[in-house]
């Protein structure tokens, strides 16, 4: 009887001490494995559902993966008993319940029939709210939407892996705007291989588990590595209350789908002179809050460490209005360095590694003039950065330069370098306290004195670590996301980047 059971919408992270028994269907199976842990058995992740179609994410840790994953199959209903409970705190949420759950070594389980038990139940959030959503880290979830336009399979090569993902827009019949789903991978390449040979009047596209993606200040969605699954067309009763309201809408039996227009491949020059918005940094700073591509010419001022296998320099630069911190990574600086992130930690070990200050290769940048073209990129609202400025492109060659500065009328000696030398660094180290941010994401907050500056933090007397194993340890128990600090004046280390 549903009611031997608890529910659970009513699982709180004090229920330890609760004798604790619920009935669920394991809607999705999947293993997470932490980057920094890479010889490990990842953990089996869970989404399970509820009678009601409440969701809940369950872990399996490593330890105990053996004891369970024969035992646990997707579509299959479960009683679960003598598992522990936790806030669900964590970066990777599958579902907005405020708990997960942990199995443990003596956790009881067993599989059941039951015919009355929902094989699926949505929950579909609106057009409306998704383009309004300012989270893009936050929990997966339910879409539904008439395919109304698609663009063609972009296939590109990162790392040497060969990529791809398709462009759709979707449309919920609400009235209230449509919205851009990105597929990746083999979620592309389904809904092509079901449009070419299932033609019809129209696609009804689910996307169960898909992630917020925002996309040049519009948040959208895309599909998740692990855990999405996409139903096209499928035949469920909420795909044929979904067609009775296209239907109702009056769209044509043909209905034709509008071609998403790749963005053309512009030159450098074309880019940086004629095509992309041109904004000062004063502009940038009154205008964050729209996130949108620009770019502006500057000079670089200081700059700190590197990473490996890949590394972000953290970058001061200035133009005629103001100052800015840019992140740079490897890939467009790399250009200029002449260097790799790999040869350039090879190059740091050779000269002594942890004995040895920041990479002199850096010096390369400092006081040149270039012309950069920026993106803003909208942090997790809940973070202690809002958003960071990143550099997608940038150039140093004299002509554009000279062309654009007499485009917009810029007196080329109001560049100014605001610092002359590089500062000295000394031996000292210290970590960085937890829940701090990292001074490589700029702050940008109203109503201050500087937008751009990097909130206080514990400044290190006398100088700055020059130990970069220091910064950057090669442990498994190291955090992904966080380095030791260093930090005096302007210059800061950069947050570990990752892929």
């Amino acid at each position: 009887m549903a009611s031997t059971y608890n529910n659970l919408k009513d699982i709180e992270a004090s229920s330890d001490h609760l004798v604790l028994r619920i009935k669920v269907r394991v809607v999705k199976i999947w293993s997470l494995s932490p980057a920094e842990q890479k010889y490990v058995k990842p953990t089996l992740e869970l989404v399970v559902m509820d009678h009601v179609g409440d969701r809940i994410q369950c872990t399996i840790r490593n330890a105990q993966r053996r004891l369970f994953e024969d035992e646990l199959s997707e579509g299959k209903i479960y009683i679960v008993c003598n598992f522990s409970t936790s806030l669900n705190d964590q970066k990777y949420k599958a579902t907005n319940h405020a708990c997960r759950i942990y199995f443990k070594r003596d956790t009881q389980l067993q599989m059941v029939h039951d015919p009355s038990f929902p094989e699926n139940v949505f929950r579909f959030v609106p057009n409306d709210l998704i383009l309004n959503h300012t989270n893009a880290q936050s929990h997966l979830i339910d879409v539904i939407g008439l395919l109304t336009g698609k663009g063609d399979i972009i296939e590109f090569t990162k790392n040497g892996k060969k990529c791809s993902y398709i462009v759709l827009e979707l449309d919920d019949m609400q009235g209230k705007g449509k919205i851009r789903c990105t597929l990746w991978e083999d979620f592309a390449t389904m809904l092509v291989k079901h449009i070419e040979e299932q033609p019809t009047s129209e696609y009804i596209i689910i996307v169960q588990f898909a992630k917020f993606n925002l996309f040049k200040g519009a948040m959208g969605i895309s599909n998740t590595n692990h855990n999405s699954i996409l139903y096209i067309n499928a035949d469920f009763q909420e795909v044929k209350d979904f067609r009775k309201s296209v239907v109702l809408a009056g769209v044509p039996r043909a209905n034709q789908l509008s071609q998403i227009a790749v963005e053309p491949a512009y030159s450098m020059e074309d880019d940086l002179i004629n095509v992309s918005i041109y904004k000062p940094i004063s502009e940038l700073k009154a205008s964050i809050e729209e996130a949108e591509d620009s770019y502006y010419c500057a000079k670089c001022a200081t700059y700190p460490t590197t990473h490996t296998p890949r590394y972000s320099i953290n970058i001061k630069v200035a133009d005629d209005t103001d100052t800015a911190s840019f992140l740079l990574y490897d890939k467009e600086a790399a250009k200029y360095l002449g260097i790799s992130a790999s040869d350039l930690r090879l190059a740091q070990l050779t000269r002594g590694g942890v004995n040895e200050e920041y990479p002199i290769e850096l010096n390369s940048f400092r006081g040149k003039k270039f012309l950069f073209k920026v993106s803003v990129k909208m942090e997790d609202l809940n973070s202690f950065q809002p958003c960071k400025v990143i550099v997608m492109k940038m150039t140093d060659e004299i002509s554009l330069i000279t062309k654009f500065l007499g485009k917009h009328d810029i007196y080329q000696q109001n560049l100014a370098l605001e610092h002359s030398e590089l500062l000295n660094m000394q031996t000292a180290s210290t970590d960085t306290p937890k829940g701090t941010g990292s001074p490589s994401v700029e702050a940008l907050v109203e109503n201050s004195k500087d937008a751009f500056s990097t909130p206080k933090r514990n400044i290190i007397s006398g100088g700055c670590s020059k130990q970069l194993i220091d910064l950057y340890p090669d442990s498994a128990n190291g955090s992904s996301s966080k380095c030791r600090k260093l930090e005096d004046g302007i210059l800061g280390v950069d947050r570990v980047y990752q892929d």
